[in-house]
């Protein structure tokens, strides 16, 4: 069994594992929580369920109680206390002697390694060592259960001592008890965490500040905390169990997952109310995230994440072409109205099954409700509905809304994004309506496909980024030149960029007066001169040009002049900190220039010669258009009698795995 395959079956295993607790409290938990609140005064029913589901562990708790019931000075606390335990049910993590080794091993690595690829390597070593024996052992460790009275009194005395201080001291007591009263961040073992923290992390932290201690404020500190210097984003990593808090305060290279946990415990040692924050799907692009929110004194979160390179409040609009469709904040308490919570015995979708998430979209955006009516109903008795968000491949529910009469109203969405409503049944999501486009501006559309009236359609890509675009936009102004002098000093430009071009191959057909022995890509001023193919065509020949690589010199072999001229879209000349960037060939003799081909910074979705591709256009499903080839002559495809007003995907059956939904606007692609 490969490695990737052992991370896989051990995600498995940790998912059934809660799965099979989950299911016997979910149904018990559903009606107690119909009958009464966790935030009332006596949590009377609650706490005796939570006592019940306890075990042998209850008098443990009992503890607890006791311990803060006899001073009436004790009543918050008493009160915070029971809070934690009503809400305890939820909360877990998992044992196993294998994974302690491996975080011992993964310990002595962030010690000896500083180093970006050593530790990288170093953390793939670890996972191909213990990944065939990480679930041998593994035990799933309810809290409720097991948790000590010592451990919860002086956790709960800790916490308020820390809401003392100037940085949360104004927070109401149900703020308190979601961002400075829990015991644990994520699903990491219980452990003094404080301590770990106190030790490891939070001098280094203050050594990184300039301020007097008397004037340093918590936005200073979270922005100490994101300039964590050892912020390695590790594509090792699988979701494995949350890393202990030693392992967190020390911690070298990780996932986004553990960045935030690292984050929040931070955050929670100096007393700033941190929240962990996270889209359970981007709706632009592959993949959910997790970040740290700072929540301020009128309650607005400020995103942040461990080593990014933006303000606080900037962390998601950092990438342009990351867009949440919903936000949610991860909470201790279970939440009321949680889809979890209300479910019954409906299957849910994985994505929106923690009861501990509540709907935050509103806190960062101007949102939209959305209106649906439904083609069909549900096969079962769903009293649910969903929005799901394309990730490349499939569609991922994203949001929920209760049915009425074969209608749902979805509640609080971002903008510039489409979805995808539907039913949820046999751990599928089932479409069910056409899919929804909300512009930026919060029109809504209904993409519903008109199959009599058709279009001519000519692609250039099958996928889309705002980096890629960033290269094209950087060429604006860059200049084609031939000249008869190694110098350039009689330069004339074959062509000019006047506009950005696609981040596809480009083809410029010139006419010349004379021939050159020299050409060159000469970069716009004050830019790094990114370009990832160029090629030169003579006059009245198919023959590709060759010549000696010229222009401005470069250090770093990976990036060096060389690269543009090497066939591969996914290297690129460029060059840092220099006045004039320029990339050519010097020809054996003058040559009479025809054609000029090239490519700007890319990914590799553009057009291929030689690779063949299939469009689809979506119909309740993805509908085939036939199969092309793409050609050097044109780089691009076209298809004729092409349906409107839906949505279209474009694979490349050859290669890759990238490919992104869009509309065609104006005889142009436009990426969701």
């Amino acid at each position: 069994m490969s490695a990737k395959k052992r991370k896989h079956r051990f995600l498995f295993l940790n998912i059934i594992s809660f799965k099979n607790y989950y299911g016997k409290l979910l149904f018990l938990i559903f009606f107690v929580c119909t009958l009464s609140s966790c935030r009332q005064d006596t949590f009377s029913s609650q706490l005796a369920t939570a006592l019940e589901l306890a075990g042998s562990n209850r008098s443990e708790l009992e503890k607890v109680l006791e311990n803060y019931s006899q001073e009436e000075n004790d009543s918050l606390k008493l009160k915070a206390a029971k809070f934690l335990i009503c809400n305890m049910d939820v909360h877990f993590s998992y044992k196993s002697r294998t994974w302690d080794i491996f975080q011992m091993e993964l310990d002595s690595l962030f010690r000896m390694e500083d180093q970006p690829i050593n530790l990288e390597q170093g953390l793939e070593d670890l996972y191909c060592k213990f990944s065939n024996r990480l679930s041998n052992d593994l035990e799933f460790v309810s809290d409720l259960r097991t948790i000590r009275a010592d451990f919860l009194i002086q956790s709960i005395d800790a916490a308020f001592s820390r809401w003392q201080n100037p940085y949360s001291s104004h927070l109401a007591f149900e703020d308190f008890c979601e961002y400075i009263l829990p015991y644990r961040a994520g699903k990491e073992s219980l452990s003094d965490w404080s301590q770990e923290f106190g030790t490891n992390f939070i001098p280094s932290l203050y050594e990184r500040l300039t301020k007097e201690n008397d004037s340093i404020t918590a936005i200073d500190l979270c922005n100490a905390i994101k300039s964590y210097p050892y912020s390695n984003l590790s594509t090792t990593v699988s979701k494995l169990p949350d890393y202990n808090a030693h392992t967190l305060s020390i911690m070298r290279i990780g996932n986004c997952r553990q960045y935030t946990l690292q984050g929040v415990l931070a955050a929670r040692y100096l007393s700033i109310p941190v929240a962990i924050d996270f889209t359970p799907q981007w709706a632009t692009r592959s993949m959910g995230h997790e970040w740290n929110a700072f929540i301020t004194h009128e309650g607005k979160p400020l995103s942040f994440g461990i080593g990014d390179n933006c303000d606080l409040g900037e962390h998601i609009e950092f990438i342009p072409d990351r867009i949440p469709p919903k936000i949610y904040r991860q909470t201790f308490a279970k939440q009321k109205q949680s889809l979890a919570m209300i479910r019954g015995s409906e299957a849910i979708p994985q994505t929106l099954a923690s009861p501990c998430m509540k709907d935050v979209t509103m806190d960062y955006y101007s949102c939209v409700d959305v209106p649906v009516k439904f083609d069909f109903k549900a096969s079962g008795r769903n009293k649910f509905s969903y929005l799901a968000v394309f990730d490349n491949s499939k569609w991922i529910p994203v949001c929920w809304a209760p049915i009425k009469k074969g209608m749902s109203l979805f509640e609080n969405l971002n903008r510039n994004i489409v979805c995808l409503p539907g039913y949820y049944d046999h751990e599928e999501f089932i479409p069910a309506a056409p899919p929804v486009m909300i512009d930026s501006i919060g029109n809504i559309k209904h993409l519903k496909v008109d199959l009599q009236n058709k279009q001519d359609m000519v692609l250039s890509r099958k996928y889309q980024t705002g980096l890629v675009e960033g290269h094209c936009k950087e060429m604006v102004g860059g200049r084609f030149q031939g000249a008869n002098r190694s110098d350039f000093s009689d330069a004339v430009d074959l062509y000019v960029i006047e506009d950005a071009p696609e981040s596809s191959y480009q083809i410029v057909n010139v006419q010349t007066e004379k021939p050159y022995k020299y050409f060159r890509y000469l970069a716009p001023p004050k830019s790094i001169g990114t370009i990832s193919e160029l090629e030169v065509y003579e006059e009245d020949t198919s023959n590709k040009l060759l010549g000696e690589i010229i222009g401005t010199e470069q250090d770093l072999v990976d990036i060096s002049k060389e690269m543009a001229f090497d066939g591969n879209p996914l290297t690129s000349f460029r060059k840092y900190g220099f006045p004039e960037v320029w990339v050519g060939l010097e020809f054996d003799r003058p040559k009479k220039i025809e054609k000029i081909v090239f490519l700007p910074g890319n990914d590799d979705n553009c057009i291929r010669d030689g690779e063949l591709y299939e469009l689809f256009y979506w119909n309740n499903k993805w509908v085939s258009m036939g199969k092309q080839l793409g050609s050097s002559e044109t780089y691009k495809l076209k298809y004729e009698n092409v349906p409107t007003n839906t949505l279209y995907l474009l694979r490349n059956l050859t290669k890759g795995k990238e490919e992104r939904i869009f509309t065609y606007e104006k005889r142009k692609q436009v990426w969701w």
